[in-house]
């Protein structure tokens, strides 16, 4: 793999990531991405961070340098963040790449949306939680969890898209 396309694959991976840690670990991370919501401050992606870590300990590997407060880690996670908006286009290229991918295909967001609100909670006491999400949009289980799954790395594909380079994106009312 050439050294161009191992540090697109690097950007594409952090801009999914954070597409990730917005809609899994912030209550209203769909909404900031769609400029709905006011971007998290340095306290909340410093929580966030934190919340993102704690769930894949094993995947985890200490990247961060060796720091001694809690201060130093809020602001070594809000640089590490603000670089990876930086990396994805700034806010603004962010809520409107978000705004056109919920136009684009409006039941995958809403199917995706439901998958990160409801499956922590009880739906049915008769239903698994994927399954009425599933049933709602008459969708195999599979299908709403592969939704799920391949939705962070799609945005990302999306924000990392130069205006241009696929004519079909970006194309203007008319």
């Amino acid at each position: 793999m050439s050294r161009f396309r191992r540090g697109r694959y690097k950007v594409l991976e952090r801009v999914s990531n954070l597409v990730e840690l917005l809609i899994s670990c912030h209550p209203q991370g769909f909404g900031i991405l769609l400029g709905e919501v006011q971007a998290p401050s340095s306290r909340e992606i410093h929580e966030m961070m934190n919340a993102g870590r704690s769930q894949l300990p094993e995947d985890f590997k200490a990247t961060m340098p060796n720091l001694e407060t809690e201060a130093e880690r809020i602001v070594y996670d809000r640089e590490y963040f603000d670089r990876s908006v930086e990396l994805a286009g700034g806010w603004g290229h962010i809520h409107y790449v978000s705004q056109e991918c919920r136009k684009m295909d409006s039941r995958k967001w809403s199917v995706v949306m439901d998958h990160v609100r409801f499956v922590e909670k009880s739906a049915s006491r008769y239903m698994s939680k994927l399954g009425y999400i599933a049933t709602r949009y008459s969708l195999a289980p599979r299908t709403v969890t592969k939704y799920r799954k391949e939705f962070p790395h799609i945005l990302a594909e999306m924000l990392l898209i130069s205006p241009g380079e696929d004519d079909n994106f970006y194309l203007l009312p008319g």
